[in-house]
Order: structure tokens, then C-alpha cells, then sequence
């Protein structure tokens, strides 16, 4: 049998801080999603017979443009993940301190004894 040996104010501990990191996505996505545009513009236009400049992205922008496209979902998909973990972690934390209150209150039940039940004799009573 696995022993479970969870130190509750670290797990909570760590939870924070993830929460605090996963909520730094937005400004990550805005930097990136800019970061992206910025490339794709520096990148100039090069297409056959369009003047520079012109406004047409060149096959570096598009390509760019593709990658975005492609990543937008996956990237998307990073904080609502993140609180499922964060979420289902702290709710398993909760779930092991309540099964360690229920354990306790179980023992503490199970060592008083019933009234009903006849006393137990010491063993120096026997025969007496």
C-alpha cells in the first residue's frame, strides 16, 4: 500500500504561485501575437513584382502568418488548462484532508467504547 504524505501549506503554497504565473498569459499573448506582426513587417514584402513597401507580405510574413494561425488554439488552450491543474490540484489536496478528518473521527469513534456491551475484565481478573 502507497503512503501518502502530502504537506497541505506547501501544495497551497505552490498553487499560488502557479496561479500568479498562469495569470501573466494575456500579457504574454499580447508580446507574442506583437512579436509576431513586428516580424512579419520587418520581414518586407520580397514577392515578385510588388514594390517594396507596398503593404504585401512577403513569404517570410507569411509564413509567420501561418504559424499563427496554426498555434492560435494550442496557445489559447495554455490558461484554461493551467486552471483545470491548478483546480484539480487544489480540490485533491482538499479531498486528502477531509479523508484525514474522516480517518481521525473514525479512530476517535472506534477507541470509545460501546455502553451497551458488557465491561472488559483485566487480564489479572480472570477466574475471579
Amino acid at each position: 500500500m502507497s503512503k501518502w504524505d502530502i504537506q497541505v501549506e506547501s501544495v497551497r503554497g505552490v498553487l499560488g504561485k502557479t496561479g500568479d504565473t498562469a495569470g501573466k498569459f494575456e500579457d504574454a499573448f499580447t508580446a507574442y501575437s506583437s512579436g509576431l506582426a513586428s516580424a512579419a513587417k520587418s520581414a518586407g514584402t520580397m514577392a515578385p513584382g510588388v514594390a517594396p513597401k507596398s503593404g504585401t507580405p512577403g513569404p517570410v510574413a507569411a509564413a509567420l502568418q501561418e504559424f499563427a494561425g496554426k498555434t492560435f488554439d494550442d496557445l489559447r488552450y495554455l490558461p484554461a488548462r493551467a486552471a483545470k491543474s491548478i483546480g484539480g490540484a487544489a480540490e485533491a489536496t482538499a479531498e486528502y484532508v477531509a479523508g484525514d478528518l474522516t480517518m481521525a473521527a473514525n479512530a476517535q469513534h472506534d477507541a470509545v467504547p460501546d455502553p451497551k456491551l458488557p465491561p472488559v475484565k483485566a487480564e489479572g481478573d480472570r477466574g475471579k
